[in-house]
């Protein structure tokens, strides 16, 4: 029984180690395509001339 317990314990610990690497390298991937994303529309809309406004920009332009 000792036997089965010790190696249940590794499944679990490896199947949990697994699923951490797999959600972390699929965090990573959401974020890259999410920059590349950006970089993409920031390229485009420097193309036209115009630039990306920021939160900060449209919080100036409320206040004033």
């Amino acid at each position: 029984f000792a036997k089965e317990k010790k190696a249940s314990m590794e499944f679990y610990s490896t199947t949990l180690k697994r699923h951490t690497l797999v959600l972390r390298k699929r965090d990573i991937m959401r974020k890259k395509a999410e920059e590349d994303r950006n970089k993409e529309i920031s390229r485009l809309l420097a193309a036209e001339g115009l630039e990306l406004d920021t939160d900060e920009d449209e919080d100036k332009n409320f206040l004033g």
